[in-house]
């Protein structure tokens, strides 16, 4: 595709690896498909959504998947900071890589279960982290009241921040410790 700018209003299939940098916009769907790892690293502006039917993609930049809804069928990474907003659905994975901070703001639906394997993922809804379970080797910080049924797992820490009341109902066996803050 080049080095510059591609407007996609239709579907752009991606099925390849590396590194991608051009900067996504328009009303069409991105679909990751193939077994490699591909990383997306453009603050991407098209509305159409995000497909992951295999291999991992990887979001760099926290305005790397647009403005649409995610279908993670496969791997998403998400290696960066900053609110994530896009609702993720599908019976892929979630893993939190990087340093930095991440929310999650939405009521995910993904199956496949979270991964956070540095930095600190924050979830600003019971439902943000999806149905499966959670392996937190970094930081967890839950930010929400409600019941959460993800069972925890892992050597990281949990934070329960916020002000309301927070009910951890799966079977738990993280080692990491708790922070009620």
């Amino acid at each position: 595709l080049g080095s510059g700018d591609v407007t996609n209003d239709a579907v752009l299939e991606l099925n390849t690896g590396g590194d991608f940098t051009n900067a996504i916009s328009g009303s069409g769907q991105v679909v990751k498909s193939g077994d490699e790892t591909l990383t997306l690293s453009g603050a991407n502006s098209y509305t159409g959504g995000t497909l992951i039917s295999g291999g991992t993609l990887i979001a760099s930049n926290v305005e790397a998947l647009g403005t649409g809804d995610v279908t993670d069928n496969a791997v998403l990474e998400l290696n960066t900071g900053g609110d994530f907003d896009n609702a993720i659905s599908g019976s892929g994975q979630v893993e939190k890589s990087g340093d930095e901070t991440l929310t999650l703001s939405g009521a995910n639906s993904y199956t496949g279960g979270t991964l956070i394997s540095s930095g600190t993922l924050v979830a600003n809804d019971v439902n943000a982290l999806g149905t499966g379970d959670v392996t937190d080797n970094a930081v967890l910080e839950l930010n929400t009241g409600g019941t959460f049924d993800n069972a925890i797992s892992g050597s990281g820490q949990v934070v329960k921040s916020g002000d309301e009341t927070l009910t951890l109902s799966g079977s738990n066996t993280y080692t990491g410790g708790t922070t009620i803050n």
